[in-house]
């Protein structure tokens, strides 16, 4: 059976799309939040919240003393100000892949998402995806029942990320100016004074 992938657009933040992050997981996680107005994330979560229901139903059907004990988790969340609390309009969908899953027989398989840019180039770690940057996710979801707290959702498996536009990681603000003629700093002035010799030298290695 064909695995069930969907697509999502808006503007990215918190992307760990290249090396794992195992602050929660020794094993590593991927992940990427995307945040949009409400309309334009309107239509996925409709698909989205079919799909928990459906999971739902499968349970109740399966148990029917589950009806009046499982509840549904939001598919996304309410953006809100950090300052003032305010609702934003936006909301925000979590995707997330492990990077290492361990197999019934106990060993080990690797997992990483693709990253690609607007032309569908593969991108590497060299340029790291900023927050604010426009991307588009592939993504599998996968519905389930947690037992613990009697939820019902889906998980936003991530499985590909294209770049429309880049806000490059890192960028300070520095990079809205440009170079004038004027101070230079002597640490600067050190670098602009060594010479071609020293340079070809370090050329060689």
């Amino acid at each position: 059976m064909a695995k069930n992938i969907l697509v999502l657009e808006g503007t990215a933040l918190w992307a760990k799309v290249f090396e794992p992050d195992t602050k929660f997981n020794p094993l590593g996680d991927y992940s990427i939040n995307l945040q949009m107005p409400v309309a334009e994330g309107a239509a996925m979560s409709e698909q989205l919240e079919a799909i928990v229901q459906a999971e739902f139903n499968k349970a109740v059907k399966a148990d029917p003393r589950l009806k009046n004990t499982l509840t549904t988790q939001d598919v996304c969340q309410p953006v809100y100000d950090r300052d003032t609390g305010d609702d934003t309009g936006n909301v925000e969908f979590k995707f997330k892949l492990k990077a290492k899953v361990q197999k019934r027989d106990g060993t080990y398989y690797e997992q990483q998402p693709a990253v690609i840019d607007s032309k569908k180039v593969p991108m590497t770690n060299d340029i790291l995806i900023g927050n604010g940057s426009r991307v588009k996710v592939a993504f599998e979801p996968i519905p389930y029942v947690m037992q613990t707290n009697k939820k019902v959702g889906v998980a936003l498996r991530l499985k590909a990320v294209q770049v429309i536009d880049l806000v490059e990681y890192g960028n300070s603000a520095t990079s809205v100016f440009d170079e004038e003629d004027g101070f230079v700093a002597p640490s600067a002035t050190i670098v602009a004074e060594t010479s071609t010799e020293e340079l070809a030298d370090v050329a060689d290695f």
